[in-house]
């Protein structure tokens, strides 16, 4: 009986692989070739082993509605303050459509100017803007961008278009940012950077111990590691990210602080467009180890016919990988 279902499982994981390469080959193929750049030779989307596979797995199959939602910079607020998460984050001071209604007082505060439905798209306003028409021409241009579907993140397609001014933090003294990468209630790494000159950043590695340490290799900040020790802010910021963090699978929490006070400023849910620097394609780090795919909604909510086929046999794969039974 369970060489009758092993043999079933495989069958259904090889379907499974023909859709993939039918729906989303140039995904596969994209992630194909930055692994064999790592030395991977073989990629497995289908029960996926390192945390960029994953990343991949999770655009392709893990539509949790939640990502719509934290994904998207207004609706994320009213996410946190809904759950009771012990966090400030920065005041919306004005939402809409066209920065032409933005009332002429809030342009006199210190804020920045985002998109709600993408990446990289914000204008700092720290002080009045010398051309203010110029301003609001490129932020109403964000919203004729779409964001996402060239690297397949599924939920920025559903996000509601629209502009956000939002007060900027910490303007008269400088700035640490800490991103903490998160799998259920355990961090297992953390990125500070500084906000220079010169601009230094530093990855932390948490240890068996449950301490961290500082990782020798750079950030995507440059090759200068941050040498100063840690802000005792990051402590408030670990509590906030394992709080976080326990509601999901894995995600990624974005802070900011001057050192003492913390602010929550994004959770983001494909981290790097779904790449894990330096890391993702190593089978024995830890943060791809701990990254359990059983706890996405994908696995943990019940999906309908033929995809709950695909969720039995997968869930049964990683309970056997855990096991060390066979190849998982």
């Amino acid at each position: 009986m369970v060489l009758i279902q092993r043999i079933s499982d495989y069958a259904i994981f090889g379907l499974v692989k023909l859709w993939i390469l039918a729906s989303a080959f140039r995904h596969w193929r994209e992630l194909r070739n930055r692994l064999r750049k790592k030395g991977i030779q073989k990629v497995h989307t289908v029960v996926p082993l390192l945390g960029d596979e994953k990343y991949f797995w999770r655009k392709v199959f893990d539509h949790d509605p939640r990502f719509v939602t934290l994904t998207d910079k207004i609706a994320c607020k009213a996410w946190v303050a809904q759950q009771g998460i012990a966090a400030q984050m920065p005041k919306t001071l004005w939402v809409g459509t066209d920065a032409n209604d933005i009332p002429d007082v809030l342009w006199e505060q210190p804020s920045y100017l985002k998109a709600s439905h993408g990446y990289n798209m914000n204008i700092p306003v720290l002080s009045p803007p010398a051309d203010r028409s110029a301003t609001i021409a490129q932020a109403n241009a964000f919203l004729k961008r779409e964001h996402g579907r060239k690297h397949n993140q599924w939920a920025y397609r559903h996000v509601k278009r629209q502009l956000l001014l939002e007060e900027a933090v910490f303007v008269d003294r400088p700035m640490i940012e800490v991103k903490y990468y998160v799998s259920g209630p355990t961090v297992e790494q953390f990125v500070i950077s500084r906000h220079g000159p010169p601009r230094t950043g530093a990855r932390w590695l948490r240890q068996a111990d449950g301490e961290y340490i500082r990782d020798d290799k750079p950030t995507l900040h440059g090759p200068d590691i941050d040498s100063a020790p840690l802000p005792l802010a990051v402590e408030t910021g670990l509590k906030i990210a394992q709080d976080i963090g326990s509601r999901f699978d894995h995600i990624r929490v974005d802070t900011m602080t001057d050192g003492e006070t913390v602010y929550l400023g994004e959770l983001t849910v494909y981290s790097m467009t779904g790449r894990i620097h330096h890391y993702g394609h190593v089978a024995s780090a830890p943060i791809n180890q701990s990254w359990d795919l059983r706890r996405s909604w994908f696995l943990s909510q019940k999906q309908p016919w033929p995809w709950s086929l695909y969720a039995n046999a997968l869930r049964r794969a990683l309970d056997r990988r855990e096991l060390g039974i066979g190849r998982g």
